[in-house]
């Protein structure tokens, strides 16, 4: 359908929204990065707290590819301001996952886009697959950045706390997507979205 397909206008919106939701997430993400325990409750926290610009987002561009490039994005300016290429890959991937669900649970579905919001907020954890694919890189990169005693800490943790990330990560997106359909609920009904 032609009104699905992305124009100039939705690529400059994407764009901005991209930019205020990297930002938001910088913001967020700061303060909980001076501890390893932080780190880890930052891509949780950031999925709750995001979630009003997310669904504000989807309402508003709810076309093809515009959720891909949103989630995708972020990780790819990531990785150009120095992270290694496994985030841009994880954000790819979990962009893609994200435009499927998108596109079949309906693009000017409520529910839908709170559960995008979710799988898409995983893009975050694509710094952690550092630790394990990349760790002599990252270690470096960390010792650097944060010294040597918080690169020991974070190069030490275990493998299954990737899951629980995925599991806390999914659970704050679905908090942020309900509070972002609370908050927004009139803008919803005005943009003609559906439950």
């Amino acid at each position: 359908m032609e009104t699905d397909k992305l124009k100039l206008k939705d690529l400059v919106t994407i764009g901005i929204f991209v930019l205020i939701y990297f930002i938001a997430s910088f913001a967020i993400g700061t303060p909980f990065g001076f501890t390893v325990i932080g780190f880890l409750f930052y891509p949780m926290v950031m999925a709750i707290l995001t979630g009003v610009v997310t669904m504000f987002f989807m309402a508003k561009t709810p076309k093809k590819w515009a959720v891909f490039l949103f989630f995708f994005l972020p990780g790819l300016i990531m990785t150009l301001m120095g992270h290694t290429v496994i985030v841009a890959i994880h954000s790819l991937i979990i962009a893609l996952i994200a435009e499927f669900v998108h596109r079949s649970k309906g693009l000017k579905s409520i529910k839908g886009n709170i559960l995008t919001h979710a799988i898409g907020s995983m893009y975050a954890i694509g710094s952690f697959w550092q630790i394990y694919i990349m760790s002599d890189k990252y270690y470096a990169m960390t010792v650097e950045l944060m010294g040597k005693e918080y690169a020991d800490k974070l190069i030490n943790l275990p493998l299954w706390v990737m899951l629980l990330l995925y599991i806390s990560v999914f659970i704050g997106g679905l908090i942020g997507g309900k509070i972002g359909q609370k908050l927004l609920k009139k803008h919803f009904e005005k943009a003609g979205l559906v439950s």
